[in-house]
């Protein structure tokens, strides 16, 4: 009993207790700090070391690697090919997992890495033919790309075999090593990167979808259409089916969208010499993509003899996509073409392997695939192939779709880069992207002669008239087949037009006047319309003027929306002092999207209530989440009901009920956000990006090293510095301008660029994302193209050094 009395004293002791709980938070914090220190140590030891020399077996010329003080490579050479085993070994030097991540995203093998999560849209990948462009190499290629191709692959993979102890610390969180890379590999990416810069696959099924839940009548009402086709036919019957499948069971947001960041667009415009200051042509290009960590693009210099480039490749492929080689500069913008359909088919009911076409029936092909996943059974799906395409639903009642796809046979993509790099004026600039299949894209380029111009490319169907590429169209009576393609020479291309400018958003290709149907999913006139001001604004433009331009966030949405949300709230109706303060502030609002503005947070919140209310309760949520995650569908919407005044998807109810209604969710929602006090409010509170990395979906600590943000972030879905979100998750922002740069084509080119988070992949390299606050504040750095200007702005070097196959050193 004595001792039981002494226990419980010594337990109640208060000195005891307070060493105790003074112990414990000491001891977890000198474990937390260890673990911290060791892993700090641990991934270091893994980081590319500094080197000053490497011994490279098989370049004919040594080589020499300058990085600027962001870790940028300029890669100086004697011999071409040299250059491109160089860019290899660099690339996977600072990007090796995510070139890995990428071509397995490509092929369809994350689950192999990541588990079941991605079984499906690996399966997509591989049913879509995303790999196509690996299954005709080297077939359509010529000898020199085809050297270059292969002797970048040989890069890649000297890096591989010669850091084998030193991989990046994904391949360790993750426990797997990387298979050397070929040919195939990359030209997977390219096909793979077409596809996810697909606007019909992402959009086609969500559209179908709407007609099968609402009917024709009603949902016909939410199509956008287009000035060179009619109200297109839909096929009876759809009404009430529910098409399952991979493509029908997309996710809106990540994990998907983290796979392959597909281009969204962007904006992009040039002017001549009478209208810049230099007295040369200008050109500006801002890219419009997912958001993500590590960033997207990867930008090198390369120098050997009269070849230059400078510019931003793809992650694991060694073209630039948008660039500079001192004869001309050029970026590709994303069009907003319909290069895909869905086809409705007549599947036998008896035998579902069956479909038939005009007179018969016919076998459909099958084609097995085998996933390994992680943690798990090997998985083993079906793919069938009808004339049309592969079958991407469910079949029900004698139907289900399949899907017909520019690029299912190759994009072409490669091959146009690789002869863009090497162009020297507009004629080559054409003859090169005439090889384009997908993605479309308008090239915008100015070359050293004074010359500048739009160039678009790659294949348009043409469709029967009526078909509008929205609603599946019959395929066993082929009459909806398509009738080849807009032929090249069509497309509406612009060379020194009278005005002195050309501008690119993602308005309608060629205008509202060009006579082919390219397609419905469009943007409005927005962009397009301020950039056209601000061009006008100054008779001489120079660098600075179109840096402004690059981040400007006024919206004219906004400014054609706020007068009439502005008449129905001001009127017959009794409000309390937070919205009679916003009322206040949105009527002296100058429709700037500013991180910092007051009148972009209500507007923000008002279309966001607004949108909601239109379409959430008859949509469904998933549905609604689908189809908000294309802004044009939404905003196209907005306009045509509040601004045209067509009120047909309204029925009875009146405007101004909806906007007074829409009005006050918003105002509760600020309070809840923001506080009471409007005047307190700014659109950057909660209009918010966060950079994610493929790897946050494991585990919180990988996030906490990995993701970057939530960073305040200015612009919306028609602002030039462009900001997209889905209603899914309001104001989070998932798309953005993930490349800007200003070419200014003096004798030689001054180019300037940036893009966010950094060159490096290594979450602990200090180039992981030391160009965050630059992209931010829209500053951007010299991207210098000739050798002594590369040299220039070197921090440090490294030499390549020739020689003879043997045992690889300089470690």
């Amino acid at each position: 009993m004595s001792s039981w009395k002494s226990l419980r004293k010594m337990e109640m002791d208060p000195l005891w207790l307070m060493r105790i709980f003074t112990i414990i938070p000491v001891v977890l914090i000198l474990v937390a700090g260890a673990g911290a220190l060791w892993m700090y140590f641990f991934v270091s030891s893994l980081l590319p070391e500094s080197q000053t020399r490497v011994d490279l077996p098989g370049l004919a010329a040594d080589v020499r690697v300058v990085r600027d003080r962001h870790g940028v490579p300029g890669i100086i050479g004697e011999k071409e090919e040299d250059l491109a085993m160089v860019l290899g070994y660099v690339m996977a030097q600072d990007r090796l997992w995510q070139m890995d991540f990428l071509r397995r995203a490509a092929q369809g093998r994350l689950a192999e890495i990541f588990g079941s999560a991605h079984i499906e849209a690996d399966h997509l990948m591989r049913t879509v033919g995303a790999g196509a462009d690996a299954d005709v190499y080297p077939g359509r290629l010529g000898e020199p790309d085809r050297k270059w191709l292969e002797e970048f692959v040989k890069g890649i993979n000297r890096y591989i075999s010669s850091h084998s102890g030193k991989l990046p610390v994904e391949f360790s969180f993750l426990e797997y090593r990387p298979d050397p890379f070929s040919p195939k590999d990359i030209m997977a990416i390219f096909s793979a990167m077409a596809w996810e810069s697909s606007l019909a696959s992402r959009v086609d099924p969500v559209m179908t979808s709407l007609l099968c839940r609402l009917g024709n009548k009603r949902a016909r009402l939410l199509f956008p259409t287009d000035p060179a086709v009619s109200s297109g036919y839909a096929p009876s019957g759809l009404k009430g089916w529910v098409p399952g499948g991979t493509l029908f069971s997309r996710p809106a947001d990540p994990p998907n969208r983290l796979r392959i960041p597909g281009l969204r667009g962007g904006a992009a415009w040039a002017v001549g010499g009478l209208r810049s200051r230099s007295g040369r042509p200008l050109a500006c290009w801002n890219i419009y993509q997912t958001l993500t960590a590590p960033r997207f693009w990867y930008r090198a210099r390369l120098v050997a003899g009269d070849f230059h480039l400078s510019g931003a490749f793809i992650p694991g492929t060694p073209v630039a996509f948008v660039g500079s080689n001192e004869r001309i500069s050029w970026g590709s913008v994303s069009s907003p073409v319909d290069d895909a359909d869905l086809f409705l088919e007549s599947v036998d009911s008896d035998a579902p392997r069956r479909y038939w076409r005009v007179d018969r029936w016919h076998k459909v092909r099958v084609r097995k695939e085998k996933y390994r996943v992680r943690g798990a059974s090997s998985v083993a799906r079906t793919i069938l192939l009808t004339e049309t395409g592969p079958l991407v639903s469910n079949a029900a009642n004698g139907k289900a779709l399949s899907l017909k796809w520019t690029g299912a046979d190759g994009s072409g993509l490669y091959r146009s880069l690789y002869a863009l790099n090497r162009s020297r004026n507009g004629g080559e600039v054409r003859k090169s992207l005439a090889k384009l299949v997908a993605p479309c894209l308008s090239v915008v380029w100015a070359d050293d002669k004074d010359n500048y111009g739009v160039q678009p490319a790659g294949r348009i169907p043409i469709r029967c008239p009526g078909d509008d590429g929205i609603a599946p169209m019959p395929a066993w009576t082929a009459v909806h087949d398509w009738q080849g393609f807009i032929p090249f020479d069509e497309l509406p291309a612009v060379t020194n037009p009278a005005e002195g400018a050309v501008i690119v958003t993602g308005g309608r290709p060629g205008g509202m006047g060009y006579p082919f149907f390219v397609g419905c999913y469009w943007n409005d006139d927005s962009a397009h319309g301020r950039i056209k001001e601000l061009l006008e604004d100054e008779s001489e433009h120079q660098k600075e003027s179109f840096r402004r331009m690059q981040l400007d966030t006024v919206s004219l949405s906004a400014r054609r929306l706020t007068p009439i949300i502005l008449k129905a709230i001001e009127t017959g109706a009794r409000w309390g002092e937070t919205e009679q303060e916003s009322i206040s502030l949105l009527n002296s609002w100058d429709f700037e999207m500013g991180r910092k503005s007051i009148g972009a947070a209500i507007f923000g919140l008002i279309y966001q209530s607004l949108v909601d209310e239109l379409f959430r309760r008859e949509m469904g949520d998933d549905l609604y989440d689908r189809f908000t995650a294309y802004s044009p569908l939404t905003s196209r919407m907005v306009t045509k009901i509040f601004v045209d005044r067509r009120h047909e998807w309204l029925g009875s109810v009146k405007p101004h009920e909806i906007l007074r209604k829409c009005f006050q969710r918003a105002m509760d929602r600020g309070k809840v956000l923001m506080g009471d006090d409007p005047k307190e409010w700014d659109w950057g509170a909660i209009h918010k990006t966060v950079f994610r990395h493929p790897l946050t979906e494991k585990s919180r600590f990988l996030e906490l090293l990995y993701q970057v943000g939530p960073v305040p972030t200015p612009g919306s879905i028609d602002t030039i510095d462009f900001a997209g979100w889905s209603n899914a998750h309001p104001f989070s922002v998932s798309e953005g301008v993930s490349l800007r740069q200003i070419a200014d084509m003096t004798a030689p080119p001054r180019v300037f660029g940036v893009s966010p988070m950094g060159s490096s992949a290594h979450f602990f390299s200090t180039h992981y994302k030391d160009q965050m606050s630059d992209w931010l504040n829209g500053r951007s750095f010299r991207d210098p193209i000739q050798r002594a200007d590369i040299r220039k702005h070197g921090f440090n070097a490294v030499l390549f050094k020739a020689r003879r196959p043997g045992k690889l050193s300089g470690r």
